[in-house]
């Protein structure tokens, strides 16, 4: 389905109650937020939810169309992600072995179909990443996906997460040594391959 509005059209029509307004920002900005939110929840219900319940809360909180949306949205979906996160402490963490689920996940919200040797190539270190991220705290997890998957800036994250540069600072540097440990932790837990 295409949207042919461009994003103010899009705005404006959704805050008069036209519903191919919204359609048309949830055409734009969903995998982005779905990307966002899966790596800070690392559950793909809890990801797709935090998604769509930004999309009302946005309603609700009134977009000054004089802004860009994405940045402002993107506050609602981390926002929602943390919600989310604070809800389920009580649940337990992930299942051993989940890692597979993780990048199913993953490589089905990217916007091409990767090759089955991308897949293969990539797929080891991926499951070690996750493993790592799932060692670190939601606030955490949320300051390395803006970070590293946004690039957004730590003034940005800021911004986003609603805390001082000094917080966004401390979570980056500290989820780089539990990473850093980690990761090196599995390394040297893996089997060594033998050159051919």
């Amino acid at each position: 389905m295409e949207h042919p509005l461009d994003e103010p059209q899009a705005i404006r029509r959704w805050r008069e109650g036209d519903p191919e307004g919204l359609a048309t920002l949830v055409h734009r900005y969903e995998l982005r937020a779905l990307r966002v939110a899966y790596p800070i929840l690392q559950d793909r219900m809890d990801a797709e939810d935090a998604a769509q319940n930004a999309f009302p809360r946005a309603w609700q909180h009134r977009f000054d169309p004089e802004r860009p949306f994405w940045p402002w949205f993107l506050r609602l979906v981390i926002r929602e992600s943390q919600r989310i996160a604070g809800q389920r402490r009580s649940r337990p963490a992930l299942a051993p072995g989940s890692e597979k689920d993780l990048w199913a996940v993953e490589t089905q919200w990217k916007d091409h179909d990767p090759l089955p040797e991308e897949i293969a190539e990539q797929n080891e270190s991926r499951e070690a990443l996750w493993r790592a991220l799932r060692g670190l705290s939601p606030a955490q997890r949320t300051a390395v996906v803006l970070r590293y998957y946004e690039d957004l800036s730590e003034r940005e994250i800021a911004e986003a997460m609603g805390c001082s540069v000094g917080a966004v600072k401390h979570y980056l540097y500290e989820a780089r040594q539990r990473l850093r440990l980690a990761l090196k932790s599995i390394e040297a837990s893996s089997p060594a391959v033998p050159d051919p």
